[in-house]
């Protein structure tokens, strides 16, 4: 049986280490044809990866690339140069076999990305399907010119979804069978996605690109079992549920929780994405039910005019109502704004803050990007080189970030520092990583306190009360 070595290529492990889910439901689609192991770069060291593969001695190498950069204009981090230093080159340099690379960060620029690293193949998109295909033809010396979503040094392709189904069939990733799982533990979670795809239309957002314009959901039961199988083997592990939006398409999510309520599965839940113009009080009230502990809430703006710009699907008036939701269930949450989009000017960043200081409980932190990420094929691209920020002769993979020529980026981060710094509970990105000293602080009242809150909370409240005594 041939062997296949598949590299979680993330370097990242501020303020946690993620999971690496999809490359872990790779493995999983292969490990019937291929002899399959995972590098979790994460918690080893090149000098590890080498060693590996001279002992295990792959067929086929597969690396995953799920960020580009840290998406943070005034911290930016761009890992393409360190992710090619630590893993690309010094596989190349061990061994000659095929090397793939795939993952959500691969396809958001996958030409050019496969240029920079210099590797054999890419898969755009998903590849539990895919993945298998392309090793075959390489076995066979086959072509692969008919393979949708996989291009090559000298052949590319388009990316293209054929929806057969709108049901979401995908392995069940076995995260912690494929890796050392125990780094996770501390304060990570078990990643679980319930569907592909997103319908709404957010100027900004890759996720459409990536995985299509159209839901595919993974069947409700198949969800609760996998959910169910890993409880079993670690049964502390909170999970979190990792789509774009949780609760789009509402009803989904609402029979994922009865679901969960119906077997009497006593668990943690979390999720990042919960739309506000799908929120409602059933929803809130099951996912308590369920088992959630913490929210996270992505508005983007409060401002009318930016929410209209940003092609949101919900209105002021509805983000409103889903602040007071939340509120009434006591859900703990972290809210996400991104403010210098289309149109900002300083009185709708202050319209944001007015939301905040109004409708989210000082115990709930709020992060606050300072400008927009810059995506290839996104309608913000197309704003952005219409206006002379950007033009189409640069390349995608190098950081780019948009800031409204009408409040500029000077203006808006004196104008973010001011009002940030009035609030102890809203963080700029660039400072959202706790210093270990607060980290240590918010541990050592936990115990003492014998209390369980998501730890944003507990951070909150240390913090507050650091700041009183240096006052």
């Amino acid at each position: 049986m041939k062997k296949v070595l598949l590299i979680n290529s993330n370097l990242e492990i501020f303020p946690y280490p993620v999971a690496p889910l999809g490359i872990s439901l790779v493995a999983s689609s292969l490990q019937n044809k291929y002899e399959v192991k995972v590098f979790d770069f994460a918690n080893y060291s090149t000098d590890s990866l080498i060693n590996l593969i001279a002992n295990y001695k792959p067929d086929f190498i597969g690396i995953g690339l799920r960020n580009i950069d840290n998406v943070t204009m005034r911290n930016c981090k761009w890992y393409l140069e360190d992710i090619n230093n630590a893993i690309i080159i010094p596989v190349k340099n061990s061994s000659n076999v095929p090397i793939i690379i795939g993952g959500s960060g691969f396809s958001i620029a996958p030409k050019q990305i496969l240029e920079y690293f210099n590797v054999d193949y890419g898969i755009i998109g998903e590849a539990e399907e895919i993945f298998s295909q392309l090793l075959q033809r390489i076995e066979n010396g086959e072509g692969i010119s008919d393979l949708k979503n996989v291009i090559s040094k000298n052949w590319q392709s388009l990316i293209k979804f054929e929806q057969h189904s709108k049901f979401l069939k995908i392995p069940h990733a076995k995260i912690d069978q494929f890796i050392d799982f125990e780094p996770y533990k501390k304060r990570g979670s078990y990643p679980i996605q319930t569907k592909r795809g997103c319908t709404h239309k957010c100027i900004y957002c890759s996720y459409p690109n990536i995985e299509g314009r159209k839901y595919r959901l993974r069947p409700v039961n198949d969800i609760v079992d996998e959910i169910e199988n890993v409880h079993k083997r670690i049964p502390d592990i909170p999970f979190e549920f990792v789509d774009s939006t949780f609760n789009s398409p509402l009803k989904h999510a609402l029979n994922i929780c009865k679901e969960i309520i119906r077997r009497n599965l006593i668990i943690k839940l979390r999720t990042m994405g919960v739309n506000p113009g799908e929120v409602t009080e059933e929803l809130i009230s099951l996912m308590k039910q369920a088992g959630f502990t913490q929210i996270d809430c992505t508005p983007d703006s409060a401002s009318e005019l930016i929410i209209k710009n940003y092609r949101k699907n919900f209105t002021k008036n509805k983000l409103i109502n889903c602040a007071q939701i939340i509120q009434k269930y006591n859900m703990p949450t972290m809210w996400f704004f991104m403010l210098g989009g289309p149109g900002e000017t300083e009185q709708t960043i202050l319209e944001t803050f007015d939301f905040i200081d109004s409708y989210i409980y000082d115990e709930d932190m709020v992060h606050i990007t300072e400008g927009i990420r810059i995506l290839p094929n996104t309608e913000l691209y197309e704003i952005a080189i219409k206006e002379g920020i950007i033009s189409e002769e640069m390349n995608v993979i190098n950081p780019m970030f948009y800031v409204s020529p009408s409040i500029g980026k000077s203006t808006l981060t004196q104008l973010l520092e001011r009002e940030v710094g009035k609030r102890n509970n809203v963080l700029n990105s660039i400072d959202t990583t706790p210093s270990p000293e607060l980290m240590q602080a918010a541990i050592k009242y936990r115990i003492e306190s014998n209390i369980e809150e998501p730890m944003f909370r507990s951070l909150l409240r240390v913090q507050k009360e650091l700041k009183q005594k240096k006052e």
